[in-house]
């Protein structure tokens, strides 16, 4: 199955724990929030297989840990990242993420259409 516009969920796991990330994917925009608030805010596009591959700013607010086991500090932590959604990526276990600041590991899940 292609990737396409909708509502999605991750559930994430890193180093230290994991976590839930609810993000919208649309017209080459992506942007999400998990329960910490910590906020993704990027853009996309379709490869040639239906995957998609993002570039998203992470900006994570002060006085936290982050799923890679690292502390946001007094005065929180922002770090760029790419990925890849693989159009199989219902099919798989889960999907690594290499970030600035660890692996994470993600199951996507779409939620539903736009």
């Amino acid at each position: 199955m292609a990737v396409t516009s909708g509502f999605y969920a991750a559930l994430i796991t890193g180093a230290d724990s994991e976590g839930l990330v609810m993000f919208v994917a649309h017209d080459g925009k992506i942007t999400g929030v998990d329960p910490s608030k910590v906020l993704f805010d990027g853009t996309y596009h379709i490869d040639e297989n239906g995957g998609l591959v993002g570039k998203v700013m992470v900006k994570a607010p002060p006085n936290g840990t982050l799923v890679q086991g690292v502390s946001t500090g007094p005065h929180g932590i922002s770090y760029e990242t790419s990925f890849t959604i693989p159009d199989d990526f219902e099919e798989r276990e889960f999907v690594r993420i290499t970030t600035p600041l660890g692996p994470v590991n993600a199951k996507f899940l779409k939620l539903r259409e736009l």
